[in-house]
């Protein structure tokens, strides 16, 4: 398992033979932020680290080094954070395409399929049928398209 943030903070100060209170009154934070760091809930700023290193006696390649795993979590944290954003931005465009183009495909089914002459199908818009269900199909391929991304979204 690789080191944390946290793991890295708690070997060093308790080689340096501080507690949570002493560490935190040294780089003056609350002894509750400590606590959160060696938990690995929340990571030290940069003016942070900088202290930590210099309290205790670290290097920052050698602070950064141990905790490398922790910059690749929040990396990774990042990354899914953007691709939720995209995702769903991308469901919110295809839900909205997919609404409009539903309500073409109604009235343009209504307009198509209807007559205004009793028995005879008789088409007074001049829009041919093909249209209406190219239109369908189109209404139904971007609304299988929104399931599928919904369902990505969701892995």
């Amino acid at each position: 398992m690789e080191n944390r943030w946290g793991e890295t903070i708690y070997k060093a100060r308790r080689a340096k033979g501080l507690s949570q209170s002493q560490l935190s009154k040294l780089i003056g934070v609350s002894r509750q932020t400590v606590s959160q760091w060696e938990n690995d809930k929340f990571q030290p700023s940069s003016e942070k680290i900088d202290l930590l290193c210099q309290v205790l006696e670290l290097s920052r390649e050698e602070f950064v080094g141990e905790a490398g795993g922790a910059s690749r979590d929040s990396a990774n944290l990042e990354r899914r954070t953007r691709r939720q954003k995209f995702f769903t931005i991308l469901i919110a465009v295809l839900s909205a395409a997919a609404v409009i183009l539903a309500i073409i495909t109604v009235l343009m089914g209504f307009i198509c399929l209807t007559s205004n002459t009793g028995d005879m199908m008789d088409n007074s818009y001049s829009i041919p049928q093909y249209v209406f269900y190219v239109v369908l199909a189109v209404t139904l391929i971007l609304m299988l398209a929104d399931v599928g991304v919904i369902a990505r979204k969701n892995k």
